[in-house]
């Protein structure tokens, strides 16, 4: 029993070091995404304002988190993602230990295996987020939730909680999976149980996770700032409809963006495949899985935000879903059929993941995007693309000093830490610092001294008070960056 102990963590170990290992080659290949430079820009504010300060973005435990990692010497965007990176880690291995679980060691190894090859994650988890932080606290209080399967433990139902209260401080978008305690307590029963002790292990893990989120909650609207702003911005709300009927009307116009990230990410075969292993899981009445992923999920298509990225706990579910019901259909075959299956997933998850992983490393421009995807990070004002072109051509003009107003300024700011001194202006969606903007550039004239404006943005100045010299080109032709030379 030992030395099957000691072979299955080793085989987790083993599957951390390659996941570890296949996120963290190339992990600067993606340019900068808007998202990233304001998270990191949060935590350095921090150190100026306050433990609290930006508070209202929704996500204070990941400024924290990449707090921790920050300084001067080192490249912000690439230490936040590695930061980012060091944070999921826990989360694999919950979806390791909720597969063994499950389904024993053949669980483990197709739940690990999936993951891995996961094109979705190695996309998302690679970007200084608060979203796979997030998640990965979820999935770690699935695990010690899924845990009641086998006994009845207040320190399993503390750990649930406490993980709980970790995905809510690093994103309030996790509010929906209070419901993961709950799916738990209904669909779960080990050996020996009652009602009454499963009824304390649900109000000790709800305990835990609303009355710390409470506390917290309190104490930053005491100091002034509102952490729901988020929730409020992001939910598709009318004045003449009520919380359910815009829930039941908006969630049907979600399902092609959904539908279309699947058959991106995933091939359409493997796609159908774990919808399917969802219903042979229900039809096995193991609920719990399936449970936490649809009721979430309909409060996340509810917002009017419900991009890629804001779903990588569903994806993340769903794969675990489709490693559990295979190990469920091979373990009791014979090892023939099991080795056949094991071989099947690795060429699959090789096909599919290597040609995605080499084309991030060397040309994420052509990358296969969700059409939403490809608008949001390639040729929207938030994309991170052109960036190195302009650091590169500042550089070869000795640039002293840089005013960046375009949308993703941080980003290059942080990108061009060690390389230039660049000045990111506030913008204003509204248009209202426009003005401002324009006597900003006119009063910072000087020798070496340049402008970046962004072209298709309402809310920057049309020109710059001096000379144009260049113009980097953007994919799509949208948000091209206009360079001024403000030299008298």
């Amino acid at each position: 029993m030992r030395r099957v102990q000691v072979n299955v963590l080793s085989l987790g170990v083993g599957l951390l070091l390659a996941f570890w290992a296949s996120r963290l080659i190339g992990i600067d290949s993606f340019p900068p995404f808007l998202d990233e430079g304001i998270h990191v820009n949060y935590s350095e504010n921090i150190l100026k304002t306050g433990p609290l300060s930006g508070s209202d973005d929704g996500r204070q435990f990941v400024l924290w988190w990449y707090l921790l990692f920050q300084s001067p010497a080192s490249a912000p965007i690439w230490t936040a993602r590695v930061a980012t990176l060091l944070a999921v880690l826990p989360g694999v291995a919950a979806v390791i230990g909720i597969g063994r679980l499950a389904a024993g060691v053949w669980g483990a190894v197709f739940a690990g295996l999936f993951y891995l090859f996961s094109t979705y994650h190695l996309f998302f988890e690679r970007m200084a987020l608060a979203d796979p932080i997030s998640a990965s606290a979820i999935s770690v209080a699935l695990y010690f939730a899924y845990r009641l399967s086998r006994r009845v433990n207040r320190w399993d139902a503390c750990a649930c909680g406490l993980a709980l209260f970790a995905a809510f401080g690093a994103k309030v978008s996790a509010i929906p999976y209070i419901v993961v305690p709950i799916a738990a307590s209904l669909s779960l029963s080990p050996a020996c149980h009652s009602r009454r002790e499963k009824g304390k292990w649900l109000a000790v893990a709800l305990a835990i996770a609303v009355g710390f989120s409470a506390v917290f909650t309190l104490i930053t609207v005491s100091r002034g700032y509102n952490p729901f702003v988020y929730l409020f911005d992001t939910v598709n709300t009318r004045p003449d409809y009520t919380l359910l009927h815009m829930m039941l009307s908006f969630i049907p116009r979600s399902q092609p963006e959904v539908l279309d990230m699947l058959l991106v990410y995933l091939d359409p075969l493997v796609a159908v495949l774990l919808l399917l292993a969802v219903i042979y899981l229900m039809i096995r009445r193991q609920l719990y899985l399936p449970l936490c992923l649809f009721l979430p999920l309909m409060v996340l298509l509810a917002s009017k935000r419900q991009g890629s990225r804001h779903l990588i706990e569903p994806m993340t579910i769903l794969l675990l879903c489709g490693g559990i019901a295979l190990a469920c259909v091979v373990q009791r075959r014979g090892r023939k059929i099991q080795a056949l299956s094991l071989g099947l997933v690795l060429v699959w998850g090789i096909a599919h993941w290597l040609p995605f992983a080499w084309t991030m490393a060397r040309n994420p421009f052509a990358l296969p995007y969700p059409e939403r995807d490809y608008i949001e990070y390639v040729v929207s004002d938030a994309t991170g693309f052109g960036l190195r072109e302009l650091q590169e051509y500042l550089i070869r003009e000795n640039a002293r000093a840089v005013i960046g107003v375009f949308s993703n300024c941080q980003g290059f700011r942080y990108m061009s830490w060690d390389a230039l001194a660049v000045t990111c202006p506030v913008l204003n969606p509204s248009g209202a610092h426009i003005q401002a903007l324009v006597n900003e550039l006119n009063a910072r004239k000087a020798d070496g001294t340049f402008a970046v404006l962004e072209e298709d943005n309402n809310y920057v100045p049309a020109s710059a008070p001096g000379r144009l010299v260049a113009v980097i080109d953007r994919p799509g032709g949208r948000a091209n960056l206009r360079d001024y030379d403000l030299t008298p």
